[in-house]
């Protein structure tokens, strides 16, 4: 089926480059150094990290994902993601801008894969943001709803691939390696994550060139205080 195949196809190069490399090394053909050893555990990683998201996302595509659902405050969780990108956007000469409210309606959900959600958003909104540009967090009470954005300055999304952006592997920038480009898992993980909880999520972009962002809408369950 398309999963297998596309499982195939990522896993296929960085497997090749570990027994190419081990197998040169074996024939005594060449002595690995520091770097090329770093370059193989490299590879290794990116197998584990590929391999747990495949499984993460199988289990939340079929509804099977455990989820600790407990009231949380949104406000604090974004916030507490933002502060902890704050350091690599200073690196990358990239702002964040927080636009919040000073409280908003408690949402049932897991905190740990909301957490996930906000992390999987940002890095992506940076990996895509050039220096000098500038990522955007907002919330907000939409029709009753929990609605978060995440919106950059970025490279933007060309018409055509806006319906296909939380496609598993689907890269809008074919010319991105697995390294530069991440997993191309991230964003379908995010969706499957956000419909779990009862949510949506969408991408919105006027172009290439012309940023992104993503919205995320939950739902309220209860308008508790907070404590």
């Amino acid at each position: 089926n398309n999963l297998m195949a596309d499982v195939s196809h990522e896993l296929r190069t960085p497997l090749t480059v570990l027994e190419g490399n081990l197998r040169a090394a074996l024939d005594n053909v060449v002595e690995l150094d520091e770097e090329q050893v770093a370059n193989l555990y490299q590879q290794t990683h990116h197998l584990i990290h590929l391999v747990n998201e495949l499984r993460e996302l199988t289990l939340a595509e079929a509804a099977q994902l455990p989820l600790d659902i407990q009231p949380v405050d949104l406000i604090q969780l974004l916030q507490e993601t933002v502060a902890i990108f704050g350091p690599l956007a200073e690196e990358h000469n990239v702002e964040f801008k927080t636009q919040l409210p000073k409280q908003l309606p408690l949402v049932d959900v897991d905190r740990v894969r909301m957490r996930q959600v906000w992390h999987n958003l940002l890095a992506n909104a940076l990996r895509h943001t050039p220096q000098g540009g500038a990522i955007t967090v907002t919330a907000n009470i939409y029709r009753g709803m929990v609605q978060v954005s995440i919106a950059d300055s970025g490279d933007g999304i060309a018409p055509e691939h806006l319906d296909h952006v939380f496609e598993r592997f689907y890269r809008t920038d074919p010319s991105r390696s697995r390294e530069t480009g991440g997993s191309g898992l991230g964003l379908a993980i995010v969706k499957a994550i956000v419909e779990a909880h009862g949510g949506t999520i969408m991408a919105k972009s006027a172009g290439a060139g012309q940023g992104s962002a993503f919205i995320i809408t939950l739902p309220v369950t209860s308008y508790r205080d907070h404590p």
